[in-house]
């Protein structure tokens, strides 16, 4: 692990608490629907305490911010590299922020996180880094090997449900001009609840709407039908 001087690097300048507002700032980023934060109150409490620093002194605040949250791991090294991304901007260099960047995507790694989850500038990042593998699942079934039941005339046959919220996103499926379509029910917006359903995509067979709907979602959504989950190709992550 790199080493930063506390001395040279202006660790006192944080705040004492600097690990856990990090974990929660991370937590925040890695999830901003899933949380029960207000934005307000991120900013306030979790980001502009840092900014002084951060604008006057953008090395040792990085310096000062990696030695700090290294040693926890966790959420934290992603807070970290969220507030120095956030603060400093995205063109910002310095090996202290490389260092706990990549310690937070290999944090990531390690508890499953699908690379559909990264930003694409954190990708980008690990490409550069560590090369294009991320995570190797398992791979789609022989067509041959599947039983799908077909649907019967007019039937559409949910398949997945994203998550355990009651507004969740639902996926289902239908026969549509000779082919299959899947269909996405879901909330108008954020401000508006009213329900509607719109379609997303097509394929000429249940197994190609499967096979291309399961390396889409990557780990298993909240709930997924027993005919779509040979198609999800990794385990859900341990976070």
């Amino acid at each position: 692990m790199m080493s930063f001087s506390r001395r040279d690097q202006g660790a006192a300048r944080l705040p004492r608490d600097v690990v856990p507002r990090m974990e929660q700032f991370g937590r925040f980023e890695f999830d901003p629907a899933g949380s029960e934060l207000d934005g307000t109150v991120v900013w306030e409490v979790l980001q502009a305490p840092f900014l002084e620093f951060a604008q006057s002194e953008p090395d040792r605040f990085a310096a000062a911010l990696a030695e700090a949250v290294l040693p926890a791991g966790g959420f934290a090294l992603y807070g970290a590299a969220r507030t120095v991304w956030n603060l400093l901007g995205s063109d910002f260099r310095h090996p202290a922020y490389d260092t706990v960047r990549l310690a937070a995507l290999e944090f990531f790694r390690a508890a499953g996180v699908p690379k559909n989850r990264l930003t694409a500038g954190d990708w980008q990042f690990w490409r550069r880094h560590r090369g294009d593998t991320w995570l190797v699942g398992r791979p789609r079934p022989a067509r041959e090997a599947v039983r799908i039941a077909p649907l019967v005339p007019g039937e559409v046959r949910r398949v997945a449900v994203l998550t355990a919220a009651p507004d969740s996103n639902v996926l289902s499926v239908r026969a549509a001009g000779g082919g299959f379509q899947l269909l996405v029910e879901a909330r108008a917006s954020d401000t508006d609840p009213t329900r509607s359903v719109f379609e997303w995509f097509g394929a000429p067979t249940l197994y190609d709407l499967y096979a291309r709907l399961g390396e889409t979602l990557q780990v298993p959504p909240y709930w997924a039908g027993a005919d779509l989950a040979p198609f999800i190709p990794l385990p859900a992550p341990t976070l």
